[in-house]
């Protein structure tokens, strides 16, 4: 959970200037992952779909060189109902979360590589028997294809740390997911949030 603290004192900052923030992009994500197996069983995010806004900032470009964003997703999560697993044959349960995040990312000619954290809340403890609030701290990177079309494609790889920090439950496990994404951008915005039509 410390690197998670880290991360958040240098992304939060950018997040919370939203003065200095100008989307130039928005883009729709899915994406299916899951953890390792282990002691509590494993956490399956089968679907999430994402909405991203991504562009200029001031900040991240002085301090990081790289660009920012935030986005919302919603999951649909298969999990062990169990705090211990399917050690007595508990069935999984089906939980919906809601995540919010908060990124630098820095561009490749058709690369790129994130970084970014925010809070998550679920209908349901995630793990099980542990909270429904956590931080759900991430890195990705990934590639870019037909980046000179109306609507171009992304590839890519995320890591995702989700832990609530020991607040409001003794029990924090933590999960470290691994997620497929594929991406597409949707609109383009000039200076003033203009979409773009072409």
């Amino acid at each position: 959970m410390r690197w998670s603290v880290v991360l958040c004192f240098l992304v939060l900052p950018v997040a919370v200037s939203a003065s200095d923030f100008t989307p130039r992009e928005l883009s729709v994500l899915l994406s299916s992952g899951e953890s390792r197996m282990n002691f509590h069983g494993h956490s399956v995010f089968r679907r999430t779909i994402t909405f991203e806004f991504f562009g200029r900032s001031r900040l991240a470009e002085r301090w990081l060189k790289s660009n920012a964003g935030a986005s919302i997703a919603y999951s649909d999560i298969r999990q062990a109902r169990s705090w211990f697993g399917y050690r007595d044959g508990d069935p999984n349960d089906s939980v919906r979360a809601a995540s919010s995040f908060f990124f630098v990312r820095h561009l490749f000619p058709r690369a790129y590589v994130e970084v970014g954290t925010g809070p998550m809340w679920s209908n349901r403890r995630v793990p099980a028997a542990t909270a429904r609030f956590n931080m759900n701290s991430q890195f990705g990177f990934g590639t870019m294809l037909f980046t000179g079309s109306r609507f171009p494609l992304r590839f890519g790889y995320r890591f995702s740390h989700i832990s609530n920090g020991g607040i409001g439950s003794g029990r924090n496990p933590g999960l470290q997911v691994h997620s497929l994404l594929i991406g597409m951008r949707v609109r383009r915005y000039l200076a003033g949030r203009t979409p773009v039509t072409q």
